[in-house]
């Protein structure tokens, strides 16, 4: 009888131990969600405005300037936001999707990032929309598929975190090549109206 009572108290602690590791997980996984299609899905990611602190009368070293600015906020700060967005996704991706292979997990989560982006320019509630749902939509098919709840299993997908980082210069590459396009055709669209908004003053 009292290993019975012992054998219940075991399976109730690891039972509880369990729903409290897994609890824990998609709490962070939709945290993560929540901040990552609020700040992606927005078409200026960067809100430094580095051009206010340009103070100089001179056109020639205004515009000197205004590039120099340009390439630091997206040059240099938008592909370390990038890689950290992205990597953080491939991540969450390669633990809850168990039996996709490391390559596909980088081209899905490289093709979510620059989906995002490109949307963002189209429409920010659509690129929110699109933010969410498919990170969300992926939780919901590793929470309903077996094994999602063997920690053992979601332990060896851990381990497999190093080998997502041997390619993942190429898929940033990328994501940040269409990031520049679509900002050089937003420039080339509204300069146009920038200059009738001119022509009107």
């Amino acid at each position: 009888m009292l290993e019975q009572i012992t054998a219940i108290l075991i399976t109730e602690k690891i039972l509880a131990l369990t729903l409290l590791f897994f609890t824990t997980v998609i709490v962070i996984y939709s945290i993560f969600v929540f901040y990552f299609y609020r700040f992606l899905a927005k078409k200026n990611i960067i809100e430094l405005n580095l051009n206010q602190y340009n103070q100089y009368s001179n056109p020639f070293v205004i515009k000197i300037f205004a590039i120099f600015f340009y390439i630091i906020e997206y040059i240099v700060l938008l592909p370390i936001l990038t890689f950290f967005w992205f990597g953080i996704l491939a991540i969450l991706t390669l633990i809850l999707a168990k039996d996709l292979p490391v390559d596909t997990v980088l081209l899905i989560a490289a093709a979510l990032v620059a989906s995002i982006r490109v949307t963002s320019y189209v429409n920010e509630d659509l690129a929110k929309d699109l933010a969410k749902m498919l990170p969300l939509t992926l939780l919901a098919i590793a929470i309903t598929t077996a094994g999602f709840f063997n920690r053992s299993i979601f332990f060896e997908r851990i381990g497999e975190i190093p080998d997502l980082f041997s390619n993942v210069p190429y898929y940033l590459i990328f994501i940040i090549g269409i990031e520049l396009i679509m900002r050089v055709m937003e420039s080339i669209t509204s300069f146009p109206r920038s200059e009738e908004e001119a022509t009107e003053e």
